[in-house]
């Protein structure tokens, strides 16, 4: 049985205003922070991008030290931890590109990293909620 993913009404709200900045043409996103319960992935923080993000019309790097900032804030309210990213592809389909797929590959494994799952989602600019979300196992 593949993994639900439950997004918190908060997550999904920083996501469809934070996809409105793709209305210029370039993608945006930002970290998604959670608990992986194994069958099931709670999103309760979507990340913004940062004030440093790199955009561009087909390719989207967050602030590293923003998405830090945002983690360790959200481990000490109730522990949760970077599960996951989310991204527009506003000139494209919603579904991962071959580098969102390399990029997924990389972190699932990166035994550093811990991962036994990542959750992505990527939409549009003009998305009204997360569009498509779904996690990714390892393997």
């Amino acid at each position: 049985m593949r993994p639900v993913v439950k997004l918190r009404s908060a997550a999904a709200r920083v996501i469809a205003e934070e996809a409105k900045a793709s209305a210029d043409g370039t993608e945006t996103g930002g970290i998604l922070l959670g608990q992986d319960h194994g069958e099931t992935l709670v999103v309760t923080v979507a990340g913004d991008p940062g004030p440093n993000a790199q955009r561009a019309c087909s390719r989207f790097k967050r602030d590293l030290a923003h998405a830090q900032v945002l983690a360790d804030q959200a481990y000490e309210r109730d522990g949760s931890v970077w599960i996951g990213e989310w991204h527009t592809h506003p000139r494209g389909p919603v579904e991962p590109s071959e580098l969102d797929c390399r990029t997924y590959a990389s972190h699932l494994a990166d035994a550093s990293l811990g991962f036994d799952q990542f959750c992505r989602s990527s939409s549009s600019h003009a998305a009204t909620t997360a569009g498509t979300m779904s996690p990714w196992p390892r393997g």
